[in-house]
């Protein structure tokens, strides 16, 4: 009796089991071809797209050296960047040695009250034929100035890391509308 019942579902379960490892090789043969598929771009990257998965301790690097400066750790937060930086933003253009970058940097941060960021994701990438990393940073930026005036940004931030250090930050900002007090 035992067997009458037990054989029955043994089989179903092989079968089962046997059908779902099909499905898998299915989805891999699908995901390889589609790989090799060459595709014809209506435009030429300037950019490597030949990327992979980065390492995150570039990631934590970045966003450390975000948080330092959103709490008025200036100094601690260009600890992580090389001796030479270029840095990109919107009406902004610098290109030279750290110290001076500290020095325009501390007398901007010392206009700002208190600043936060709401970080929305991050994503970290590795160009092998161009052996860098890159560490991109969506968020939205809040911050109120010495004189009370509350004010915010979402940004999108692109940050070479070389040798364990930022060499380029690259920001793009989107202001938002400016809010027309109620009568």
């Amino acid at each position: 009796m035992f067997m009458k019942h037990f054989l029955p579902l043994l089989l179903f379960a092989v079968i089962l089991v046997s059908c779902n490892n099909e499905t898998q090789t299915a989805a891999q043969k699908t995901d390889s071809i589609a790989a090799k598929e060459t595709l014809n771009y209506p435009f030429t990257p300037k950019y490597s797209i030949n990327w992979q998965p980065g390492d995150e301790k570039n990631a934590l690097l970045v966003l450390t050296a975000f948080k330092k400066y959103f709490d008025g750790d200036v100094a601690g937060s260009l600890d992580y960047f090389s001796d030479s930086i270029e840095f990109i933003a919107d009406k902004f253009y610098f290109n030279g040695k750290k110290d001076s970058l500290k020095t325009l940097f501390t007398s901007m941060r010392s206009q700002i009250g208190t600043m936060s960021a709401d970080i929305d994701t991050w994503l970290t990438a590795y160009y092998p034929d161009k052996k860098d990393t890159w560490v991109t940073v969506w968020y939205k930026e809040k911050w109120t100035d010495k004189k009370n005036k509350v004010d915010s940004g979402y940004y999108v931030d692109d940050v070479l890391v070389k040798d364990g250090k930022i060499r380029e930050f690259d920001e793009k900002q989107r202001l938002y509308p400016e809010h027309k007090p109620k009568k």
